[in-house]
């Protein structure tokens, strides 16, 4: 497997009426790649790549390609509900700039791994970019097959897979088949598995929680991906505390603008940009502040962690 680093899975930055802030959005971006990130990923779940039309969603590529600097990989979402709109979704990404496109199984109906696995070579074989495999039940409603990714991965236009179904024992397996196929990332997607899944051979990380402070997560990989074990399991255990954080806000208060608020706060009292939610995203809770602080308070402590 090939070596990725820190992927940004980026919000967009908008106002309450839902136009895009493009400024805000190329300062998400100098944010995250002065914090030392390698790669955007542009339309996916936390920059709520489904809400926006593909008109918004190429004008937001198009945006951080023209801003990136060199070296800097950018994936953009291109996930839709079927076949023809995935691929629809993938020329106009590339016609925006982008390296690679993103999908998940198609949404709304419900599909066997046979069928999926269809789906998924059709798009390889037909897609203008490279595709990476983006594996995430709680939306999809389908959890990928061990066995058909490691099949997928050897079609040659697939060349990555990114899995947030919290499966530890499944990512191990497949860093264990996959780490043959050169040319190929293997990227964890959840935060409470970050260190012992790059210690293990993970090629890197994408999680929404860069949002609160990117540093802790560019430190924890490289500590991680260098060998530093000590160093990155110290650094592991306060995002798991962080990471159990939003889990509790999840369980008072269910719903994804939960995790846009406390990214917005984060955001905004870093003085990165102003607003990341929607007019309809406005019944916060007192308590959710509290707890937004005290995510704050877990990554600046990081920032004291020796060796």
């Amino acid at each position: 497997m090939k070596e990725f680093g820190v992927l940004v899975p980026i919000v967009t930055p908008c106002f309450k009426n839902g136009e895009i802030n493009y400024q805000g959005l190329e300062c998400v971006y100098d944010d995250m790649i002065n914090a030392g990130c390698n790669g955007m990923f542009v339309a996916g779940s936390t920059g709520r790549g489904p809400w926006f039309c593909l008109d918004e969603r190429k004008k937001i590529c198009r945006t951080i390609a023209a801003k990136r600097t060199e070296g800097v990989k950018l994936f953009a979402g291109c996930m839709g509900t079927g076949l023809k709109e995935m691929l629809e979704n993938a020329r106009a990404m590339a016609d925006s700039g982008a390296d690679i496109a993103v999908v998940t199984a198609p949404f709304y109906f419900k599909y066997n791994q046979r069928e999926i696995e269809y789906i998924f070579l059709r798009f390889a074989e037909e897609c203008p970019l490279p595709v990476l495999i983006y594996d995430i039940p709680d939306f999809t409603g389908t959890k990928l097959d061990t066995a058909m990714v490691f099949r997928l991965a050897n079609h040659g236009n697939v060349i990555g897979f990114k899995d947030s179904s919290s499966d530890l024992n499944r990512f191990k397996e497949l860093t264990g088949i996959l780490e043959p196929i050169d040319n190929f990332y293997l990227l964890q997607g959840k935060e409470h598995l970050l260190a012992e899944t790059i210690i293990a051979g993970a090629s890197g990380l994408v999680v929404s929680f860069l949002h609160i402070d990117p540093l802790p997560f560019v430190r924890l990989y490289r500590a991680a991906s260098s060998g530093r074990v000590i160093l990155a399991m110290k650094i592991q255990m306060e995002i798991t505390r962080l990471y159990q954080v939003v889990m509790e806000c999840f369980e008072k208060r269910p719903g994804m603008s939960t995790l846009f608020y406390l990214l917005n706060y984060s955001l905004k009292k870093r003085g990165i940009c102003e607003n990341i939610l929607m007019a309809y995203e406005d019944d916060f809770p007192d308590w959710l502040e509290v707890k937004a602080e005290e995510a704050m308070r877990i990554c600046q402590s990081i920032s004291a962690i020796k060796e």
